[in-house]
């Protein structure tokens, strides 16, 4: 029995070491009507500082059958996804979601873009390795902004940075690979251009 279970076998099976929940990127997408959403797009890596790879849940279709129970598969449920951002002084991605909020429904007079190919864009988040690599992506489809939590300000919150948590829903998600790598890759070079 020792001899199957020892630690070397247990190095062995942990692959690379394991994967780091620290190890991540978020790639965010704005409509076309957010002024300023570049600089929001390039800060996005950076400041969003906790995210989640987005969970399954099917539903059983239960039929009873002489009083038993039978299930069968349901319908596959999608749960909102949310994101911690870090506040920059400029407030770059606060502001770019108030306004892509705001577009879906205007503060003022209650109106709001009706097509969803206006207020609805893809999301990345991808799991990296320590070397900054892809090793697993999802692509949100069809994502937006639902909940823009409040930010606390507090005369005792000293040796801090504010923060700000933001609730999506999305369509569905795929799956993407290392294949995917371009578009951090892409993203890694937009960010060295701003400096």
């Amino acid at each position: 029995m020792s001899t199957v279970f020892n630690v070397d076998r247990f190095k062995a099976a942990l692959t690379n070491g394991g994967v780091r929940p620290n190890q991540f990127a978020v790639l965010l997408s704005f409509p076309t009507y957010v002024a300023g959403q570049a600089l929001a797009v390039a800060r996005a890596p950076f400041l969003v500082t906790a995210a989640e790879l987005p969970g399954q849940d099917i539903g059983p279709a239960t039929v009873f059958y002489r009083g038993r129970e039978v299930k069968f598969v349901g319908d596959r449920v999608y749960a909102p996804w949310t994101i911690t951002v870090l506040n920059d002084a400029d407030m770059s991605i606060r502001t770019a979601l108030e306004q892509w909020m705001n577009g879906m429904e205007d503060l003022a007079n209650k109106t709001g873009r009706m097509n969803p190919a206006d207020y609805q864009r893809n999301i990345d988040v991808y799991q990296l390795d320590r070397n900054g690599n892809v090793l697993k992506g999802y692509k949100l489809v069809s994502a937006f902004p639902t909940n823009l939590a409040p930010i606390p300000l507090d005369f005792g919150a000293n040796d801090q940075i504010s923060n700000f948590t933001v609730t999506w829903q999305y369509q569905h998600f795929t799956v993407t690979n290392s294949a995917s790598q371009q578009a951090v890759d892409i993203a890694r070079t937009f960010i060295g251009a701003l400096g």
